[in-house]
C-alpha cells in the first residue's frame, strides 16, 4: 500500500525547487545578439536600395505578354464564359496587385471508378471521376509575403480501354 501524498506536501516540494543558474556562455550569446540587433541604431546614412531583380524581370514580363498575345491571337476557342471560376477571380485580383506566381500544386483526394461504357461506335471507354485540390502559391516581391489560394477541383476523365 502506497502512502498518499497530501497537497501541502506537494506544494512544499514545488516551492523547494529552484531554477538552474544561467550559464556564462548563454549570457555572452544574448549580449552579442542584442549588440547585433541594436547595430541599426548607430547607422545614420541609408544606402539606396537597388532592385537588381527589376531589370531582368521586365524582360520576362515582356516575353510573357508576347506569349499571351500570340496564344490569344492563334487560339480557336470561343469567347470567355460569363461566369468566372475561383481560379480566374484569384488570378485577376492577384495580378493587379503586383504579385508573382511561384507554383501550382494539384492533389487528388478521391478517385471514383464509374465503370466502362460503350460509345455510339461500340468502342469501350472507362469513366473516372477525380476530386482534388489545386493550390496556387504567389509571392509579393515588395515585402516577400506569400499568398496561398486553394480551391477544390472535380474532373471527369474518359480513358481508352483495350481488351487484349
Amino acid at each position: 500500500m502506497k502512502p498518499e501524498i497530501q497537497a501541502s506536501q506537494i506544494e512544499n516540494l514545488l516551492r523547494s525547487l529552484a531554477p538552474a543558474a544561467i550559464s556564462p556562455e548563454l549570457c555572452e550569446r544574448v549580449e552579442e545578439d542584442l549588440r547585433l540587433e541594436m547595430g541599426w541604431l548607430s547607422q545614420t546614412v541609408k544606402k539606396p536600395v537597388t532592385k537588381r531583380w527589376l531589370f531582368p524581370l521586365s524582360y520576362v514580363a515582356m516575353g510573357a505578354a508576347a506569349a499571351i498575345a500570340a496564344m490569344s491571337a492563334f487560339s480557336n476557342s470561343a469567347t470567355l464564359p460569363s461566369s468566372l471560376s475561383p481560379k480566374d477571380v484569384a488570378s485577376s485580383s492577384l495580378s493587379t496587385s503586383g504579385v508573382m506566381p511561384v507554383s501550382t500544386i494539384s492533389e487528388w483526394d478521391d478517385v471514383q471508378d464509374e465503370g466502362i461504357r460503350y460509345t455510339a461506335d461500340r468502342l469501350p471507354e472507362k469513366h473516372v471521376r477525380v476530386r482534388g485540390t489545386e493550390r496556387h502559391l504567389y509571392i509579393d516581391p515588395r515585402d516577400g509575403a506569400e499568398i496561398i489560394v486553394e480551391y477544390p477541383r472535380e474532373q471527369s476523365l474518359v480513358l481508352p480501354v483495350s481488351f487484349q
